[in-house]
């Protein structure tokens, strides 16, 4: 592994609502979490954005000579349909209720679907990939440990709750603080509805199981499964310890998802369980967040079906910062696709061998190098990092192969496969197109329109297109 780039690195901090300087707590290691899908349905784009931004956090520290461990969750039991109705439905139980499936028949369709649309998206794979199914025992052991500290409760309907008013610290991410709740403040409309709990700001940890389930487990408290938020901080401990580095996620978690996290982990070890938590904002579609509540996702699929690459969709977001939201529409993802393709294609014509082609960087490409590296360690400012990455590509002061070497130095970060795109063979061009193409030039300076068009189409009768540029004419 390389050694550490000396050059800092700033993240904005949801937990300190700044940026702040990226130190972890263990280098040159750095745990991050990030929270995964919910597999009931195929994944929307609108999802594939956070796991997209936690892809580029990753390459970027891996970029800068740091050893990640990546964890990423499925959540396979335990989300019910509306978050804030506790008698509602798991989400994965209703679709195996509605399809005639098996519960865990859809969950692991989904999960297929859902790693083969993010391979198609080029986010590397997770080191780790837990299950909630999976770690049972585990969440109810923090639980048990909750309910011994007297941060939790078992009720008569054998549910159990966190009791937040034991936690003085809730609230410290999300702003939603016990009293804010209370007076109606924001955040309250997002909390659990039950009949059962002796407070309403109190949130599930296990839930009482019932017949029409597929998913029940035996537990100390009776027959049942585990609350939404309960899974992340078990899994999160197993995998990454007490305390990590980093926990991912889109902006509609930090509360009441993430607050949850931090007073079920906290509440168990006494230690703030993340060091930096980066939060993602939305995909809009229709000036309104991409969800299927609003019937308004687009699917990795239906791009395709309409001649869109999975990767011109990373390209389109990478022309946005991670915290601000983007509008998706017809016409920004052919433009993205336009912007893939003309990338490509200038690649292409760039030679792999040559002067640049290996050993030291030139003071040119090397100034291009600092600022893209100044860029991505800036919270991750990947709209400048693309800008550069378009600047480097047309740079002449650069060699061409160098050029070459130095987009794929870029796309380590970037992640469009530029690696795939093979350098072009030279064309044989005859003499009598090269005559063409000079009688065209004088043509053109003595400003002779007419004649140049003319000269153009005998060019294509010979199969070469012309296009003229800032550098001269060139044949394709």
């Amino acid at each position: 592994m390389s050694s550490i780039s000396a050059r800092p690195i700033v993240l904005y901090n949801t937990l300190g609502r700044e940026k702040q300087r990226f130190e972890p707590l263990h280098p040159p290691k750095v745990g991050i979490y990030s929270c995964g899908p919910t597999v009931y349905r195929d994944i929307h784009i609108g999802n594939f954005r956070t796991f997209l931004m936690t892809d580029w956090l990753r390459r970027m520290l891996e970029y800068n000579g740091y050893d990640v461990l990546l964890v990423r969750n499925i959540t396979d039991v335990g989300h019910l349909q509306n978050d804030v109705e506790e008698s509602g439905e798991d989400k994965i139980e209703h679709e195996a209720r509605r399809t005639g499936r098996s519960a865990y028949e859809i969950a692991s369709y989904y999960t297929r679907r859902y790693e083969e649309d993010a391979a198609e998206l080029n986010i590397l794979p997770p080191h780790i990939v837990p299950k909630a199914t999976e770690h049972i025992p585990e969440m109810q052991e923090m639980i048990a440990r909750l309910i011994e500290k007297g941060l939790a409760y078992v009720t008569s309907e054998g549910n159990v709750y966190y009791d937040v008013s034991r936690f003085p610290e809730y609230g410290k991410l999300s702003g939603n603080t016990l009293e804010q709740l209370r007076a109606g403040g924001h955040g309250r409309e997002q909390m659990e509805v039950a009949d059962d709990k002796e407070s309403p700001e109190d949130f599930a940890l296990w839930k009482r199981g019932s017949p029409k389930r597929q998913m029940n487990w035996d537990s100390p408290w009776g027959l049942g499964f585990p609350g939404w938020h309960i899974e992340c901080s078990a899994m999160s401990v197993k995998y990454l310890g007490e305390q990590f580095d980093i926990h991912t996620g889109a902006v509609d978690l930090i509360f009441p998802h993430h607050e949850d996290e931090i007073a079920q982990s906290q509440g168990v070890s006494g230690k703030p369980p993340v060091r930096y938590w980066v939060h993602g904002e939305f995909l809009d579609f229709g000036n309104a967040k991409m969800a299927r509540s609003k019937g308004n996702v687009v699917l990795l699929s239906t791009l395709k079906e309409r001649g869109i690459e999975p990767l011109a969709l990373r390209y389109l977001l990478l022309t946005a910062h991670y915290r601000s939201k983007i509008n998706f529409t017809d016409e920004s993802i052919t433009a993205a696709q336009n912007g893939l393709n003309n990338l490509r294609e200038t690649l292409a014509a760039l030679p792999a061998d040559g002067v640049g082609a290996t050993g030291p960087w030139s003071e040119e490409a090397q100034r291009l190098r600092d600022a893209f590296h100044e860029a991505i360690n800036d919270n991750l400012e990947l709209p400048t990092a693309l800008n550069l990455t378009h600047r480097a590509l047309h740079n002449q002061l650069i060699p061409p192969a160098e050029r070459r070497r130095l987009l794929l130095d870029f796309d380590r970060v970037l992640g469009l496969r530029l690696e795939t795109v093979a350098p072009r063979q030279p064309r044989f061009i005859p003499e009598e197109v090269l005559a063409l193409v000079r009688e065209r030039e004088a043509a053109r300076a003595a400003r002779d329109w007419q004649r140049s068009d003319a000269l153009r189409e005998q060019i294509k009768a010979h199969g070469f297109e012309v296009r003229d540029t800032p550098r001269g004419t060139e044949l394709i």
